[in-house]
């Protein structure tokens, strides 16, 4: 009776899982940073999960161009047009949307505004009144000396302090040798290089360049005057990543 027709248990289902409890969307766990002055050009990391290299970020109704650096981490500039106040933060996975985040645009004593243009870096406090603030969240700059060199290794090196994320560099004609912390509590921070002159090296080839994927010792390349760089820490790879450059 072979051509009999039965029924195999040992295939039955074992339950049902409700679809609302099999989530896949994206999810922040924290920011670089949750405020900034008003009209600052500043660089915010999200921590978190399930993020794409089409994920979209939303800052209250402002779409920022997004920064993918991995499932992990995305990174995007605060709009420096956008008046004080609370901001949403969220980033979407086309019609799947993650927790929100709120992020703060502070003009309470005044606002800053920063000039990049020339060979100096200027900050403008716009209150009329005089009243002194402290400078930009990514705190004061900081000028590191010329750092000699002798068959291409460096004889000196100067190693980033924790609280030191501007860094100009007077180079004198020179090459500036960088000493860049690496370590998983500094995923997402940025740093911001200008040279006034001559190139810069980190001591290590630790740096992913503007476009491609070879690792690199060089922070900032070129001989012009007043070139920049600003670059994201990547706890995944152990890599500072170059966000936004100008040679």
């Amino acid at each position: 009776m072979s051509d009999l027709i039965y029924q195999n248990y040992s295939n039955k289902c074992n339950g049902w899982v409700s679809p609302s409890n099999l989530f896949f969307g994206p999810e922040i766990l924290s920011l670089s940073g949750y405020q900034s002055p008003a009209g600052s050009n500043t660089i915010v990391s999200i921590v978190g999960s399930n993020f794409f290299s089409y994920s979209v970020i939303r800052f209250g109704t402002f779409t920022p161009t997004v920064y993918f650096i991995n499932s992990n981490l995305l990174s995007f500039y605060i709009p420096n047009t956008l008046f004080p106040g609370t901001y949403p933060v969220q980033v979407c996975n086309g019609s799947v949307c993650s927790n929100i985040v709120n992020y703060t645009i502070d003009m309470a004593s005044g606002y800053w505004m920063i000039n990049t243009g020339g060979n100096t870096n200027t900050i403008t406090n716009t209150n009329p009144n005089g009243v002194k603030v402290s400078w930009l969240s990514r705190g004061s700059p900081f000028t590191v000396n010329t750092s000699s060199t002798q068959y291409n290794t460096p004889l000196t090196a100067y190693s980033i302090m924790d609280n030191q994320t501007w860094i100009i560099c007077q180079g004198n004609g020179n090459d500036t040798y960088i000493n860049l912390p690496s370590n998983s509590s500094y995923n997402g921070r940025e740093i911001t290089f200008k040279s006034i002159s001559g190139l810069v090296y980190s001591t290590q080839q630790n740096i992913y360049p503007l476009s491609g994927t070879i690792q690199t010792d060089l922070i900032i390349g070129g001989s012009g005057n007043a070139n920049w760089s600003s670059l994201v820490y990547d706890n995944s790879i152990q890599r500072w990543i170059i966000m936004q450059s100008n040679w």
